[in-house]
């Protein structure tokens, strides 16, 4: 998960944020480990960010598919299906809902799960 928030994964509606490029990372060394275990702060912010966007706008099929492929970056591929397939019922067109949506589906099929 520390890839996409340095590579600029972030809440602006796009990968590459608003301005078409990758939004830079402050500190590579602060996003890529956290003493005493769990994810960098900077991406627990972002995923507050994001529950607090779902929130307020639950018809925002960018905001949840972005939470989804934090949860496939984190190897949580049950938790990203039913995000995928919310996005999608939001909007069907959405082509990195339904590409996240097959790669976790083929994600957890390879780890042993099922859905």
């Amino acid at each position: 998960m520390a890839y996409l928030v340095a590579e600029g994964f972030g809440v602006n509606g796009s990968v590459f944020g608003k301005a078409g490029k990758p939004i830079a990372a402050e500190s590579q060394g602060a996003q890529t480990s956290v003493e005493g275990g769990g994810p960098p702060p900077a991406v627990v912010e972002q995923l507050k960010t994001l529950r607090q966007r779902i929130a307020a706008h639950p018809g925002d099929d960018v905001a949840i598919t972005q939470l989804a492929d934090m949860y496939l970056a984190a190897n949580r591929f049950a938790d990203a299906i039913p995000l995928y397939r919310r996005a999608l019922a939001v909007n069907p067109h959405n082509v990195a809902a339904q590409t996240g949506l097959a790669e976790a589906r083929e994600s957890l099929r390879e780890s042993g799960g099922s859905q």
